[in-house]
Parts: C-alpha cells; sequence; structure tokens
C-alpha cells in the first residue's frame, strides 16, 4: 500500500520547463505528473515513446501539439493523449501570447528522469545523436524536428 503525498502549489522538483508534483519513482512507476511553463518556441523535436502514453491538459495559452501528420491547437480546459508509438511534440508557437501553462500526465511513470538528463544537453535539443543516445535509455526515439522546424517560425 502507498503513501500519501501532498506537494503544495509551489513545491516540485523543477526538471524545465516541467514542475515535477510526483515521478514515477515516488509511486511505483504508475505515472509522472508535471505542470509545465512553454516558452515562445521552446518545444522538443518530433519524438515517439515505446511505452508512455503523453497526456496534456492546457490550463493557460495556446499549447500547438503534432500528434502523427495532425497539428492541433489546444486551449485551457482542453485535454490530449497520445497513446505509445505514435511521433508527436508540442510547442508554443504564438508570439503574442506570454508562456503556456500546461499539465503533463506519463504513463507508465519514470519519464522526468530522462526531461532531466535531456536539460544536461542544453537549453534546446540540437545535438540529436546524443538525444538519441539518452532517449534509448528512456524508452524515446527522436524522429523528426521540433514544431517551429515544421512550421518554418524563427525565434530571432
Amino acid at each position: 500500500m502507498g503513501t500519501t503525498r501532498v506537494v503544495r502549489g509551489t513545491e516540485g522538483a523543477e526538471v524545465r520547463p516541467w514542475t515535477v508534483k510526483t515521478a514515477g519513482s515516488d509511486n511505483g512507476d504508475r505515472f509522472d505528473f508535471m505542470v509545465g511553463t512553454i516558452d515562445y518556441l521552446t518545444g522538443p523535436p518530433l519524438h515517439v515513446h515505446a511505452e508512455q502514453d503523453d497526456t496534456f491538459y492546457v490550463l493557460e495559452g495556446v499549447l500547438t501539439v503534432q500528434s502523427g501528420d495532425e497539428i492541433i491547437d489546444l486551449e485551457p480546459g482542453d485535454f490530449l493523449t497520445v497513446p505509445p508509438g505514435v511521433p508527436h511534440t508540442f510547442d508554443n508557437v504564438r508570439a503574442d501570447q506570454p508562456t503556456v501553462r500546461a499539465i503533463n500526465i506519463m504513463t507508465p511513470g519514470g519519464y522526468a528522469e530522462a526531461i532531466d538528463e535531456f536539460n544536461g544537453l542544453g537549453e534546446q535539443i540540437t545535438d540529436l545523436a546524443r538525444a538519441r543516445e539518452v532517449g534509448r535509455r528512456h524508452g524515446v526515439d527522436f524522429v523528426g524536428p521540433p514544431l517551429r522546424e515544421k512550421l518554418g517560425l524563427d525565434a530571432g
């Protein structure tokens, strides 16, 4: 039987761009629950999880998600879940809006540790060979460019 876990509003481990409220290591790898702040044009490359459902719930702003070949704008209150094996990515692609806030749930858990490792590669993943090496250890494969590149957007 597990232990009740309480994490107050400002608490949690910071694993950019997420605040991890609980990680798989806290709950027998059942899930990761993270609250994210996604700045303009900072999303990850297109990727596929071997085992995890990657679920998003938008709190503030518009989060643009690519799932397979479809590009979807999620507004506050919108929910999207991507099953294992489906290429996907997400980003804040609107220069005229503040940071997007969203909840991300990964099931099964354990992926928060991968995000921490990816952060060690730099602010934005540009060395795909190193990212793929990290990804292999965590059941994720990078299969395409970030959404900003697909859409022809430039942070400059």
